[in-house]
């Protein structure tokens, strides 16, 4: 797989499953099919081995896992470190 493969699907991941009636927006409709399902992307990160995944994903992959808030940030390097902003 190539790295820019890899990144792309990565980014695609990010895309949290919405609500039920927003699923039926045409929006919504005309964007999903230019993303990777999270069961699809837990699959990917379970052969590509990341550091760090998303919930939407942990049907189909069982490692590290981190939930994302607003304003929450990510380093990652040899390690992650995560910077959670508390109100």
């Amino acid at each position: 797989m190539s790295a820019a493969i890899g990144c792309r699907d990565e980014a695609k991941a990010r895309l949290r499953t919405p609500p039920a009636a927003l699923m039926r927006s045409p929006e919504v409709q005309t964007i999903l099919p230019h993303h990777t399902p999270p069961q699809d992307a837990g699959t990917v990160f379970s052969r590509a081995k990341p550091k760090l995944a998303v919930p939407e994903t942990r049907k189909t992959y069982s490692g590290p896992l981190e939930l994302g808030e607003d304003l929450t940030t990510f380093e990652i390097a040899d390690s992650v470190i995560v910077h959670h902003v508390r109100p």
